[in-house]
């Protein structure tokens, strides 16, 4: 999931580490103490199953406002209801990480909370904000490791899907940010518009395909985007039009907005193909044959090298390393930059396994590989 938080705390590779290389991080507020305390009780709010003018309803000022693509930053307005539900409904200490890792890999986290609807996310960010609490915003989690020891701050479960997918003409759709891209991939294409075939194989959410411009088969998701609907830390929600976004491999202006909590919605505007269809289930029966399908991983680890003329898969097969294991986590002998968790892997292992790759890799062909993937640190 498309996720901010506040700033850069390095992490230094854990001492079972062949490597001695920092590793990249992502952002997060620093932690200062806090004596607020949440009773424990594994609670959640209760799913948005509304339409989408109930979905404008809950993001604007008034009951009678929406929001246009051109429309000025409004505020999302969070009554005391909605704080005290969003006291009664965190849970404590009791939630895993590795629950909501596709690597199946990390600690507790010291807060926990399922949002489906923007007014909470906003509650939740602001709570974080008055009390100085570290926070995160997920969605599959599909390209994050987390330590073994977990998060300690609070982290944010989005289920932002609001109605599903909104059909605003023929070719533009309006999705929430926590929608299974590949669902989407599959129905766009279904209806005979081009642009979003790849998608059909990618196991993450709208959000964070277009927080990371995922991509494959020569397609990537910057490319059909035609605004974005974020909220900020402050609790703004603001309307990004396309002229407003970069996006570059594997890159989005997202990830510099140190604003940004959360996309809330993705507005793509797609071409009228009638092969899409066979397309996209050629490209997702190739990647049946290519992909470890199945494994508990993360997808690819890292960024294909540019210029370079080879992938990082094959540099990492051609260095004799598919299906080298380290503890519980192991290179993939389906695709070598798959990394697989095959034995109850800890960060520790998967983190091992990732700098000696990278070493070795170096070593070999004199290329360093970047990681795909995005380290989350313990504080």
């Amino acid at each position: 999931m498309a996720t901010r938080s506040l700033r850069v705390s390095p992490i230094t590779p854990s001492p079972s580490s062949p490597s001695q290389n920092r590793i990249p991080n992502i952002p997060c507020r620093a932690a200062k103490p806090s004596s607020i305390s949440f009773p424990h009780r594994n609670l959640f709010f209760s799913p948005n199953t509304g339409t989408t003018a109930e979905f404008n309803k809950d993001l604007s000022l008034s009951n009678s406002t929406t929001i246009p693509p051109s429309h000025k930053p409004s505020v999302v307005v969070v009554d005391e209801q909605d704080q005290a539900l969003l006291e009664r409904c965190v849970v404590r200490g009791q939630k895993h990480l590795r629950e909501l890792s596709s690597w199946g890999i990390g600690g507790p986290c010291n807060y926990f909370l399922e949002v489906s609807r923007p007014s909470h996310l906003v509650s939740a960010i602001r709570y974080c904000r008055t009390n100085s609490i570290p926070f995160l915003i997920l969605g599959k989690g599909s390209n994050c490791l987390f330590e073994d020891r977990g998060f300690d701050g609070f982290v944010m479960l989005n289920r932002l899907e609001h109605s599903a997918v909104e059909v605003v003409e023929p070719g533009t759709y309006r999705v929430g940010s926590a929608f299974p891209f590949n669902r989407l991939g599959v129905r766009c294409s279904s209806e005979g518009f081009s642009g979003l075939e790849f998608a059909g194989g990618i196991p993450g959410t709208v959000g964070g395909a277009a927080f990371m411009n995922a991509g494959a088969d020569g397609q990537e998701t910057g490319d059909v985007i035609d605004s974005v609907e974020i909220v900020t830390t402050e609790g703004e929600v603001r309307v990004l039009g396309r002229t407003e976004l970069d996006f570059g491999y594997r890159w989005s202006s997202f990830q510099e907005m140190d604003d940004m909590a959360a996309i809330l919605a993705v507005t793509f505007k797609l071409s009228p193909a009638p092969s899409a269809r066979d397309r996209q289930k050629a490209f997702l029966e190739r990647r049946r044959k290519t992909q470890p399908i199945g494994e508990r991983s993360a997808g690819s680890v890292f960024r294909n090298p540019l210029g370079a003329g080879i992938s990082a898969g094959e540099l990492i097969e051609l260095a004799g390393l598919k299906g080298f294991a380290m503890g519980g986590a192991k290179i993939s002998e389906v695709h070598a930059n798959f990394f697989i968790n095959f034995n109850g892997s800890t960060s520790g292992d998967m983190r091992a396994l990732i700098n000696f790759v990278k070493e070795r890799v170096d070593q070999i062909f004199g290329i360093q590989l970047k990681e795909e993937i995005r380290y989350v640190p313990y504080n």
